[in-house]
């Protein structure tokens, strides 16, 4: 086979989108039944409690789970590298110190989580349902918390070692046990046993990461201060990483407990199922870039030209496999949703169709925004994502005034002002030159799929199936082309 500059991501990506796809389908068999036995009310209660344990998890860890992965893929390039026996026996215990090092942080800071979320279970009970009803729930929600930390930790450690089919293995078992520990839960207590649901389900994916992770790098844990203080640098990085998640898990909580307090529940479960179907089929092809490209990144990240040859290539095959996914499933929806929903939830196609054509966007986005932080550049990663974590309270502007597909428009608009901004950073800031061949292309897919979007608005019927196959296979036709040329 001629050689294609476009392989090793294509590799990574496929590989994952593999993963994906079988977590997708899956995920399909879970979500239908989860749909049906809890029905919208449920899934927005679920939706409310989950988004309380990431905020407090993301605010808690510190972000290590990926300032971490930049420590320890550091010094796993350096022993790569090495050339004498006496360099490779000193670097391999770096990076086994490294590894302990971040473990020892996460247990700490796992702690600390499951305890700010007892301490903090009225207030939170009061801005998500706005009373204190729910304070116990969120007293027993906390070991949730903790066991999300140890989870990301010891998938830090998996990806900076570079065991991408043992992040796989987790990747799919977790969704198995999303299966087989959380249905059984539904089913007996319906929607009272969302609570139990969650705390297991984390339960059981942290003993799936600690086994993996084990099997990495023997558990070894260090908590004398002396070497507790080594990790001011990755804390420093993580530090950022913590305010950008805060604003980010906040305003996607505020959201929701908006949705909740002007209208319902049931428009809070079907504004997360929307959004869900969204990124999920997206997940296929974003998911490489924080298993497989984030390391590699970070390991070219002193040279300039690889750096910005190594974005370039995965801008590119995102774009290429994420347009014509977008423009499918877009056209799909209405078949989908009750499919993999139920007919309760129909009303929320065309929010996810409007959503739909800004996952381009943020395909583009994604592998521009890891650049800052591989480089450690803490402000500007920051200023990124703090603009990203606040713009998508455009979408309470959408609500107020269109309803659900409001909110689909805004989350396209929101994404498309993300991703000019990252754009705009990496070229003047990081010197990545974006030719206009490449312009030109992002023009003719995201092109094609505001085609979509207003096809989806305008017909109906058998006229709405031909244009639509026509227009998939149009834009996969143009992505094969655009992946020969390379």
């Amino acid at each position: 086979m001629s050689y294609n500059k476009y392989n090793v991501v294509l590799k990574a990506t496929s590989f994952f989108g593999g993963v994906q796809g079988l977590n997708i389908v899956l995920n399909i068999i879970r979500t239908k039944i989860v749909a049906v036995l809890l029905g919208p009310e449920g899934v927005g209660l679920n939706g409310i409690y989950n988004e309380a344990r990431e905020t407090l998890h993301g605010t808690t860890n510190l972000g290590l789970d990926v300032s971490g992965v930049r420590g320890i893929s550091l010094a796993y390039e350096e022993l790569h590298a090495a050339q004498s026996v006496t360099e490779r026996e000193s670097l391999r215990k770096r990076l086994s110190d490294e590894v302990a090092l971040l473990r020892s942080w996460v247990v700490l800071l796992a702690l600390f989580g499951t305890l700010l979320c007892m301490l903090f279970a009225a207030p939170l009970s009061f801005f998500t349902f706005g009373d204190y009803d729910h304070t116990l729930a969120y007293v027993l929600l906390s070991p949730a918390v903790g066991f999300s930390t140890v989870v990301c930790g010891e998938i830090a450690v998996l990806k900076g070692l570079r065991h991408l089919k043992w992040i796989a293995s987790v990747s799919v078992l977790k969704v198995v046990a999303g299966l087989v520990v959380t249905l059984p839960i539904y089913y007996i207590w319906g929607i009272d046993g969302v609570l139990a649901a969650l705390v297991a389900l984390f339960f059981v994916c942290m003993l799936l990461a600690f086994y993996y992770g084990n099997k990495a790098e023997k558990f070894r844990v260090i908590f004398a201060k002396r070497e507790l203080r080594k990790g001011h640098k990755m804390l420093s990085i993580g530090f950022n990483f913590v305010v950008c998640n805060i604003i980010a898990h906040l305003s996607l909580l505020g959201i929701q407990a908006y949705l909740n307090n002007v209208a319902s529940l049931e428009v809070v479960g079907l504004y997360n199922s929307g959004y869900s179907l969204t990124m999920t089929y997206a997940g296929m092809v974003l998911s490489a870039i924080d298993m497989d490209y984030f390391p590699r990144l970070t390991g070219v990240i002193t040279d300039c030209k690889e750096r910005a040859d190594t974005l370039l290539k995965q801008m590119d095959v995102v774009a290429m496999l994420a347009t014509p996914l977008c423009v499918g499933v877009t056209v799909a929806l209405p078949v989908l949703v009750p499919l993999l929903l139920d007919g309760r939830f129909e009303t929320v196609i065309p929010m996810a169709q409007a959503a739909t054509v800004g996952l381009l966007f943020r395909a583009i986005y994604l592998p521009n925004a890891y650049m800052s932080l591989a480089a450690g550049d803490n402000k500007t990663f920051l200023a990124i994502n703090t603009v990203g974590a606040v713009d998508i309270l455009l979408v309470l502007v959408g609500y107020h005034y269109y309803g659900l597909t409001g909110m689909g428009v805004a989350l396209t608009v929101q994404n498309a002002i993300d991703m000019l901004i990252v754009l705009g950073v990496s070229k003047w800031r990081y010197g990545v030159r974006f030719t206009w061949a490449r312009a030109y292309s992002l023009s003719v897919y995201a092109a094609m799929l505001c085609l979509t979007y207003v096809m989806c608005c305008v017909l109906t019927g058998w006229r709405y199936w031909v244009v639509g196959t026509v227009v998939t296979l149009l834009t996969a036709m143009y992505s094969y082309k655009k992946y020969k040329e390379g």
